[in-house]
């Protein structure tokens, strides 16, 4: 994401009612500089976190702030291991559980059917859905030979 794609961004986000602090705008920016997934010890390593002189504790309230706002989206890795990436364009994932390689899939045209089955037999009204596949990738197979 470059730097005017980021502002369209901030400003989004205030026009949504929500309140970006110096620390939340440094924890976007880190995340949408990104090309992949964060843990958060890599943000706070951030050159822009360390310049902010933002510390760990504000870090964490902001990505779960963020999280709760949809905006950030937090990935489960073996370990127990937690991933922040930036959530703008609704996805899934597809994790390798040998090399740790996330990769985005692009499903839920297929999903709405089952939404709406969901609500249907359940009176459940699906307001938002999460949804990662774990197993191995080509790469991991091939060298495998599984």
């Amino acid at each position: 994401m470059n730097s005017r794609e980021l502002k369209q961004l901030f400003s989004l986000l205030s026009k949504q009612g929500i309140r970006l602090s110096l620390s939340r705008r440094a924890v976007l920016t880190v995340l949408a500089k990104a090309r992949r997934p964060l843990s958060a010890a890599d943000i706070l390593k951030a050159k822009i976190i360390i310049q902010e002189n933002v510390n760990r504790a504000t870090v964490y309230r902001a990505l779960s702030f963020l999280e709760t706002t949809g905006i950030v989206e937090l990935l489960y890795l073996a370990g127990d291991e937690r991933l922040y990436h930036l959530n703008l364009n609704h996805h899934h994932h597809l994790i390798c559980t040998s090399c740790q390689k996330i990769e985005a899939v692009h499903i839920c045209n297929q999903l709405s059917v089952q939404e709406n089955e969901i609500q249907a037999s359940t009176g459940f009204k699906v307001q938002r859905h999460i949804l990662e596949f774990y197993g191995l990738c080509r790469d991991c197979l091939e060298k495998n030979k599984i």
